[in-house]
């Protein structure tokens, strides 16, 4: 029980020490050896506390190289689901940025209870996603007043989450998504350029930084003839991720059958 409590006063120390910038972003850490002689302990608890902090996304371990923290670059380890434009690469997607709004000092209840704030002024940045010319997600991003210079700077060619990232210093550690069924109509149909009601996923997400606040608010509309949702489960090994369709029907049964549709969830 003691080298568990250990390995977790290790965590706590070392993410104290990423979050007031003593290890920068891509930064190499000190050798496995070298820390557990600075906290007089075994390199197997050191281990231990590394592989925390890993699962966590705060450093990336190469073996043969070394250890690193998280950075926008090559050694991240980022959230999944948050990484949409990174994730569309991988599946061999051009996907455009077009920004439709941005909004400052919005006052809103509602997205201050989820920022957990007693102030109540927002920035919003609107941004449709499109696939060869033809829009497949709207979505919605709220940052607090301290991080509007993100809505006013972000520049549509780069993922938000790695422009939060250079722009804040902020380290995002969690990330929790809520996906719900829901109608397209009015302006947000509009913005699709979608002609009648149809059903969507309406994703909502908020991501949470190293201190555990609230630092970035999402709701995405994902609408049906284009978004697919896949998972595949196998033990207890479970990956999930979004296809994304210029055309046709969300329900094709010929997609089980598909290799290439499955191929990079194992």
């Amino acid at each position: 029980m003691a080298k568990q409590l250990r390995y977790m006063e290790i965590v706590q120390v070392l993410k104290e020490r990423i979050r007031e910038g003593k290890f920068p972003p891509g930064k190499a850490l000190p050798s496995q050896k070298e820390i557990a002689q600075s906290f007089e302990t075994s390199v197997m608890t050191v281990r231990q506390a590394l592989a925390v902090l890993e699962d966590e996304g705060l450093i990336s371990i190469i073996h043969g190289i070394g250890t690193f923290t998280a950075s926008p670059g090559v050694h991240e380890n980022s959230l999944g689901l948050q990484g949409f434009q990174n994730e569309m690469g991988k599946q061999k997607k051009d996907i455009e940025n077009r920004i439709v709004e941005s909004q400052y000092d919005i006052s809103d209840s509602r997205i201050a209870n989820i920022f957990n704030e007693n102030r109540n002024v927002f920035s919003c940045l609107t941004r449709l996603r499109c696939l060869e010319g033809t829009p497949v997600i709207l979505q919605r991003s709220w940052v607090s007043r301290e991080h509007r210079g993100v809505v006013k700077e972000y520049t549509r060619n780069k993922s938000l989450y790695q422009f939060f990232r250079e722009h804040t210093g902020e380290i995002i550690t969690l990330g929790r998504e809520l996906v719900s069924p829901v109608l397209l109509e009015g302006q947000i149909l509009e913005l699709l350029e979608l002609k009648t009601p149809c059903p969507a996923f309406l994703s909502r997400r908020i991501s949470i930084n190293l201190s555990g606040k609230v630092v970035l608010y999402d709701e995405a509309w994902l609408p049906g003839p284009h978004v697919i949702m896949a998972s595949r489960k196998q033990g207890r090994n479970n990956q999930f991720k979004y296809i994304i369709k210029k055309e046709g029907s969300s329900d094709s049964h010929e997609s089980f059958t598909d290799p290439s549709f499955w191929e990079d969830l194992g």
